[in-house]
């Protein structure tokens, strides 16, 4: 049974390595698109004395993509923030422990984040049904859908891997004969 479920587990860590460096590519082009026009703009507002219209609504709609699509790569090769002070005088369960319960609030707050985020997806996506407003953003007039929905993938994504991590972590700490 244990062997069947390492399996998976392998199987499934490729695939999420994939997809996180699919979504990770997506994110650097992005932020590559989020620079051009930033020096469109300012340029164009320096020489020209014409900005590009709607560039904070854009800017910042990029800046969701690239943060929530890119979250998953960093957390996969533990790139994020940690502070390890107390953690390092630990032994090695004493650590694991630490880190199953953070990534458990992670997993869990992250998946708070994607179901909210799901959600006010399916709210501006029945606006823009009904032409309420609220559902398209102020300059561009684009849908605000799209980006909440891709929030949503985002932080689901990095849900998963924190549970992924959760699974690994529990291993670490219930196995036999450790300290």
């Amino acid at each position: 049974m244990q062997v069947q479920a390492e399996k998976i587990l392998k199987r499934c860590g490729s695939i999420v390595l994939q997809v996180s460096k699919i979504m990770a590519i997506i994110s650097a082009v992005v932020l590559a698109f989020m620079m051009i026009l930033t020096v469109v703009d300012v340029s164009g507002r320096e020489f020209f004395l014409s900005p590009v219209e709607g560039t904070y609504e854009l800017i910042g709609i990029m800046l969701v993509i690239a943060g929530c699509l890119g979250m998953g790569y960093c957390q996969l090769n533990q790139a994020n923030i940690r502070i390890t002070v107390i953690s390092d005088l630990l032994p090695a369960r004493g650590q694991a422990i630490v880190y199953l319960v953070a990534y458990i609030i992670a997993a869990v707050t992250t998946g708070l984040v994607a179901w909210q985020g799901g959600l006010r997806a399916w709210e501006y996506f029945l606006r823009v049904i009904e032409g309420r407003l609220g559902a398209v953003l102020v300059e561009t007039q684009l849908p605000f859908w799209p980006f909440m929905l891709l929030l949503a993938i985002g932080f689901g994504w990095v849900c998963i891997i924190f549970i992924i991590d959760v699974v690994l972590t529990a291993k670490e700490v219930f196995r036999r004969g450790t300290d």
